[in-house]
Parts: structure tokens; C-alpha cells; sequence
């Protein structure tokens, strides 16, 4: 069992995401770094599509009443058990009554623990993450987490090669459906701009703030869209839709990110840049 002591943003169990539903309009949701989540499942020699602990921003703290042991990834800072600093993309055998405190975070945004054995909660649609608008709320203080529990350990030797967390390099991006229907000037500024992350951002989309395009497409009739399309909204600036997105949309879909970096974006933070490249012409 772990128990949430404190919380600074969001704790949430999430898993791979919820496929095969999405003609029906339930959005995939799942781990905003999804390849974070898969290593720190792999770490523990746990199945990737294991749901995980995603813990968003500093100031948390949770107890582990019982022994356990862990995998982390994700952001790097100051991250402790008990006084003892740990650090990610290792594993940790966790002692009952021990405190897993979250201080500043150096790079990144978003950590993620998984459990040898997995978390116990509730499944629906085939995934233990929440779904937006429905069954949308992330865990409070007093909050108690039931782990599974399992007879295979990994060496406490444990470990796998560190990511590096890039927060200015450019996003990979194909062309949308509607990249064609602008101007090669506007094409150009868009790719050139350098934009930064809203504070209304949040899991269903990115908003971007930066030099508008000033462009005359209009609302295209509601289209599929799905996490890491670019739509361009009627103020010119550009929305980048995020893990929790809707399934259709009726803004101009200009650019599609690339899985890859839909990872890296979720471990950018309000204020940070964000400029596009294409990845073929």
C-alpha cells in the first residue's frame, strides 16, 4: 500500500493508454510520457502495459507501508527516500514506513514509479487510467494505492541507460491534412517561430503562445485529430493536443508530431519553447 502524505500537482495512475474505443469517442488518455511509463515497468521486469504511478511537478510525498521495490524514470532533481537521494531510471527496494519525497525538479516534468508486481485499480475499457470528463480525478492527500505483489525481484543492480530530456530541441512533425491549405510564407513563419507552453495547457492539449499566424483558413468540418496533432486556432497561434484529447476536432489540423516527441513534450512545463520541424517536405 502506498499512501499520498502530500501532493504538489497531479498524482495519477496511468497505464498504456485505452485503444478501441475511440470511434465511440473515449480518448486514448494513458501516460503523457508513455515511453517513461513502458521503462519503468521494464525496469522491474513487469509487463509494459502495467499501470504506473505518473507524478506531475515537485512537492509530493507518499509512504510506503510495506516493503516494496520500485522502478523510476522520468524527471531528474531532488527526489529522496527517507534522507537518502535516488535517482531515476534505477530500481530501489523500498522499506516499510519510508517517506518518497519530491523536491525540485532540475529537467523535466513528469516521474513515473512503477511497482514489482503492478498497481491494483479499478479497470475500464480494458485501461486503469482515468478518462477525461468521466472518471478524471487524480489521487488526493489520504489517498491509498493497493499494490499487487509478486515473487519475482529484480537485482537491486538494476538499471537501464539514462534519457536525456531535451526542452529546446524541435519537434519532429509531419504535415497535417490541412499543411497545404497555407501559404508558403505562413508554412515558413511557423516553422521558424518559436512558441512557448500556456499556463492554461494542460493533459487534453498544449496551447502556444508566440507570433500568431495570420492566416485564412476557416473551421474545417469536425475531422479526426488524435494526440500530437497541431491544430491552428482562430487566433493564430497553434494547440499541439496531448495524451487526454478529444477524437475530432474542427480546427485546421496543420502539423502531426511524432510519437517520439509527444514523450518529450510532456516533459516541457509552462514557459518552456517549443518550435516545429518537418520531417519530410
Amino acid at each position: 500500500m502506498i499512501e499520498v502524505i502530500r501532493k504538489g500537482g497531479e498524482i495519477r495512475i496511468v497505464d498504456m493508454g485505452r485503444y478501441g474505443y475511440r470511434e465511440y469517442g473515449v480518448p486514448i488518455s494513458g501516460a503523457m510520457d508513455l515511453r517513461s511509463a513502458a521503462r519503468a515497468n521494464s525496469l522491474l521486469h513487469n509487463p509494459v502495459s502495467f499501470a504506473v504511478l505518473e507524478l506531475t511537478s515537485p512537492g509530493h510525498e507518499l509512504n510506503f507501508m510495506h516493503d516494496t521495490t520500485i522502478g523510476i524514470t522520468g524527471a531528474e532533481g531532488n527526489i529522496r527516500v527517507n534522507s537518502n537521494k535516488i535517482y531515476t531510471d534505477n530500481v530501489y527496494q523500498i522499506s516499510g514506513h519510508s517517506r518518497l519525497t519530491i523536491g525540485t525538479l532540475s529537467k523535466g516534468y513528469r516521474l513515473y514509479i512503477a511497482v514489482q508486481g503492478g498497481i491494483k485499480s479499478s479497470t475500464i475499457l480494458g485501461s486503469q487510467s482515468p478518462i477525461p470528463g468521466l472518471l478524471n480525478r487524480s489521487l488526493r492527500k489520504g489517498d491509498r494505492v493497493e499494490l499487487s505483489r509478486s515473487d519475482l525481484y529484480p537485482s537491486i543492480s538494476s538499471s537501464i541507460t539514462a534519457l536525456h530530456i531535451e526542452t529546446k530541441r524541435k519537434l519532429g512533425c509531419y504535415p497535417g491534412p490541412e499543411w497545404f491549405h497555407l501559404d508558403r510564407h505562413n508554412q515558413s513563419a511557423l516553422l521558424d517561430n518559436a512558441y512557448y507552453i500556456d499556463n492554461k495547457s494542460n493533459r487534453m492539449g498544449y496551447r502556444l503562445n508566440g507570433i500568431p499566424i495570420i492566416s485564412d483558413i476557416v473551421e474545417i468540418f469536425s475531422s479526426s485529430v488524435m494526440p500530437g496533432t497541431v491544430q491552428l486556432l482562430p487566433n493564430g497561434l497553434p494547440l499541439i493536443l496531448m495524451r487526454d484529447c478529444q477524437t475530432t476536432g474542427g480546427y485546421p489540423r496543420i502539423l502531426q508530431v511524432c510519437e517520439e516527441d509527444i514523450n518529450q513534450l510532456a516533459q516541457r512545463r509552462v514557459g518552456n519553447q517549443v518550435q516545429f520541424s518537418l520531417l519530410i517536405e
